[in-house]
């Protein structure tokens, strides 16, 4: 992908420019698919983008870092988050 389309793609699904990188709400869980030598890379959890000259920068909730060049980004999944604090752990009765 190249830095337009992926610019494009994260505003039109809700992406804040902030500071010069792209944030998601709490309520958003974004992953990210990226092309590995013969396998498929997904980056989960990401709440902030950066979008620099030559590569992207991607940073999950757990505050990991992924940067990787344009070309070898091949998508996005957005979805909404859920977040189940009704449950007990353990069996139900």
């Amino acid at each position: 992908m190249t830095r337009e389309i992926i610019l494009s793609i994260l505003e039109s699904e809700g992406g804040e420019s902030k500071g010069g990188a792209l944030a998601f709400r709490e309520d958003r869980e974004v992953t990210a698919f990226v092309s590995a030598p013969g396998e498929l890379l997904n980056v989960s959890r990401v709440v902030r983008v950066e979008l620099k000259d030559k590569f992207v920068s991607l940073q999950t909730s757990k505050d990991e870092r992924f940067v990787f060049a344009y070309e070898d980004v091949l998508g996005f999944k957005f979805a909404t988050a859920t977040t189940v604090k009704d449950r007990s752990a353990g069996f139900s009765r």
